[in-house]
């Protein structure tokens, strides 16, 4: 076998270092290039990013940020508008040394760095204010309300612009649309517009709304019975029943309506009355020609629970059917049942009545009952409205378990008064303190002025 000599491979060793040296030279090159050209750009976004914090850090203290610390903020970023504008605001409101022109003068640079934010104008406007600069206020409230005309808190700084530079006529128009918008505002649009005008026919007319919804327009109506203007008032209603409102819900009247009567109003409550009988919202009398003052004193109908008819105690103890078929005459009556055992004052029903001043009068009433357990038992009940001292006249009690029987209770009404208040009463009991359970009925409730006792008047009592 021949053998053949080991081939020399120092050459090639040699040559095939040199060729690695030369890939892996150029295969660094690019890496090394990648990475130098990367580091300032990762240095960039470090630093964006580092300002992005800086910045967020900043503008999210700026509600507790001092004038001092504000402005050392703004000598790191002089361009951030929400800086400027907050800086403005500070020097606006300062409690300790408030400095309007420092103010002005920031909320103008915040609404050059940045026009289209509304508040930033709107808060321009209001310091322009502070400082008598209706032109100033005035431009900047236009440029706030075209930026956001739906917003109610410039509705409503933009109408105190007005009225606080004495243009109600340019107030009102913003305060008629806060109220579209907004009806939480009601009653401070009304106390500043009757404040700065004294005029509530020119607030009803430009500044409550008369669409369909007449919630405000009542609410207005409320407004000014709760200030004692009845007369405005009043006059305002027989302009709705003629107008926007000539058949209103009587839900929106009722609280209108039994105001009136609770605070002792009652010829301006009998002409609302009238009126929504007039509007057909409430039943006429079912027999005008009767002598009975009382309406509905047989329970006919439903009760509406407001004005001049049947009003009822909302006491869960208490269950009412007012369609009860066991009248004493006609189709129903009213039945009662106290369903939990207590010992408590019940004004079980109650009705105002429009009546005569010096004039006698009887009232009667049939009632049953069954199983009453309190010797404190249903009564009628007439107390003179408007009158401290007058003292209330009751009928008889109801105890126990009785037929269909009558009730009476005359009395002669004071000088000065218009209207008594009739009512089915349970007083609480004072000896034994029992709780009073069971049922009665009540029917035929009439009230009628007299010459004299009839004769089946019993003994009325104080109470």
């Amino acid at each position: 076998m021949s053998q053949q000599p080991n081939p020399d491979l120092s050459g090639e060793r040699e040559t095939s270092r040199r060729n690695s040296n030369h890939i892996l030279v150029g295969s660094l090159r690019p890496w090394w290039r990648a990475i130098l050209f990367l580091i300032p750009i990762v240095a960039l976004s470090l630093g964006l990013a580092w300002e992005v914090i800086r910045v967020a850090r900043v503008t999210s203290q700026l509600e507790t940020l001092s004038i001092t610390d504000l402005q050392k903020a703004l000598r790191q970023d002089p361009d951030n508008a929400d800086l400027v504008h907050r800086l403005g605001l500070v020097y606006t409101f300062d409690p300790t040394d408030p400095n309007l022109s420092a103010a002005v003068k920031y909320l103008r640079q915040a609404v050059e760095l940045n026009p289209r934010h509304w508040d930033y104008w709107a808060d321009l406007g209001t310091a322009c204010d502070f400082i008598g600069d209706t032109a100033c206020s005035d431009e900047a409230f236009e440029r706030a309300f075209v930026l956001n005309p739906m917003t109610p808190a410039l509705l409503w700084t933009a109408g105190n612009h007005y009225l606080l530079t004495n243009r109600a006529e340019k107030a009102f128009p913003f305060f008629r649309r806060l109220l579209d918008l907004a009806p939480e505002y009601l009653e401070n649009t009304f106390r500043l517009c009757l404040r700065a005008t004294r005029d509530p026919q020119a607030i009803y007319a430009e500044v409550v709304p008369h669409g369909k919804n007449a919630s405000a327009r009542f609410a207005f109506l409320m407004f000014l019975s709760s200030s004692a203007d009845y007369e405005n008032a009043m006059k305002i209603w027989g302009q709705m029943i003629s107008g926007p409102d000539r058949s209103p819900n009587l839900s929106l009247v009722k609280h209108f309506l039994d105001f009136l009567i609770d605070h002792n109003q009652i010829q301006d409550a009998g002409t609302v009355w009238n009126d929504l009988q007039h509007a057909g919202v409430i039943p006429l009398a079912p027999n005008p020609q009767s002598a009975n003052l009382l309406y509905n004193g047989s329970f006919e109908g439903q009760p509406l629970n407001t004005g001049f008819d049947w009003r009822i105690s909302n006491s869960p103890d208490l269950a009412y059917d007012f369609s009860d078929p066991s009248a004493y005459k006609g189709g129903k009556c009213l039945r009662i049942d106290f369903v939990f055992g207590r010992n408590a004052n019940y004004e079980l029903v109650n009705q105002v009545i429009r009546i005569r001043p010096s004039t006698h009068y009887q009232l009667t009433a049939y009632v049953r009952s069954d199983n009453l357990t309190s010797s404190s038992g249903p009564r009628l009940r007439v107390d003179e409205m408007g009158c401290g001292d007058c003292v209330a006249r009751t009928s008889d009690p109801t105890v126990g378990t009785t037929a269909w029987h009558p009730i009476d209770v005359e009395f002669m009404t004071q000088p000065q008064t218009q209207a008594v208040r009739v009512s089915f009463w349970r007083p609480k009991e004072q000896a034994s303190s029992r709780d009073i359970t069971g049922t009665v009925w009540l029917d035929k409730v009439n009230l009628r002025a007299v010459d004299t006792p009839g004769p089946t008047v019993y003994q009325a009592r104080t109470r």
